[in-house]
Order: C-alpha cells, then sequence, then structure tokens
C-alpha cells in the first residue's frame, strides 16, 4: 500500500478516520452517511472502505472492504497496517480536520491567526488549503509520533 491509496471509513470510526488523515492519507468521513452512499463514494473514488458495519459483511461488493474487528484505536491502526501496510512519510501533510492537503505557509502571513508565544517559538507552520486551519510542529505532533511508536507503528 502507498499513500495513493485513499479510504472511505463509516460513521462509527470518526477517530480512526482522523488518524488516518494525520498519517497523510485521504481519508473521507461523514458522522453521518448511510451505508450504501459510503459504498457509492468509496466506488467512485477508488477508496478502500474500512468499517465495522455487519451490512458490508453480507454481499460482495466492488470494492475493497476491510472489516475491523477491533474497538481500540490502537488494534484498528494495527489492522490497518497489517492489511494494508501504512506508509508514514506524509504524516501531517493532511487536515485531519476537513481531509485536505496543507501546505508550507510564510511566519509573516500567520502572525495574527496563531497565539503571540506560537509564533514566538516557531518557524515552520502549514496551513489547510480549504478551511484555512493553521499547524506547527508542537507538542501534539509528538505526543502523535509517540503513541504510533508506543503501539509498534514506527515514524
Amino acid at each position: 500500500m502507498n499513500s495513493a491509496h485513499k479510504f472511505a471509513v463509516d460513521k462509527m470510526l470518526g477517530r480512526l478516520a482522523k488518524w488516518l488523515r494525520l498519517l497523510g492519507y485521504d481519508t473521507f468521513y461523514k458522522n453521518k452517511i448511510k451505508p450504501v452512499t459510503l459504498l457509492s463514494i468509496a466506488q467512485s473514488e477508488n477508496r478502500i472502505i474500512v468499517t465495522k458495519n455487519r451490512y458490508f459483511l453480507k454481499h460482495p461488493f466492488p470494492v475493497p472492504i476491510l472489516f475491523l474487528n477491533t474497538d481500540t484505536l490502537e488494534k484498528q491502526l494495527l489492522e490497518i497496517d497489517d492489511k494494508y501496510p501504512l506508509q508514514k512519510n506524509k504524516a501531517f501533510s493532511r487536515c485531519p480536520l476537513c481531509n485536505n492537503a496543507t501546505t508550507p505557509v510564510e511566519k509573516e502571513n500567520i502572525k495574527k491567526l496563531v497565539p503571540e508565544y506560537v509564533f514566538r517559538t516557531h518557524e515552520c507552520f502549514h496551513q489547510c488549503i480549504h478551511c484555512g486551519k493553521i499547524y506547527w510542529r508542537g507538542t501534539h505532533p509528538q505526543r502523535a509520533l509517540a503513541f504510533l511508536e508506543k503501539i509498534g507503528l514506527k515514524m
């Protein structure tokens, strides 16, 4: 598997969808969506469905489907990694909120958009091309990397 693969995650797995996005994967997710609509989106956008919904076990479908048997985020990520080895080289390149790419932004252009302390103590910033959210390498990415290493996903 490479980062060109895309996921469609069902409404039961919102936290997992956010983590796949943090790893840099294009991950479709809506918290209110019918299985048939998710299937249609996955088929039209060439996505792998990741689900806990038994609806997807009832019939063969024209898209790859990964039915997760586990409940914890840690085990779900490992289950995906086992079937579709996750590439970590694009981590933090996608907005975890809206799923769009982030792009480097000049520090001076975001001075009024981030807390003063963050502006003073960081040099590198990225901005979502869609929703405009600003990201920087603070403690959140460090904690995310530590979590991934702890569960066995080396970055």
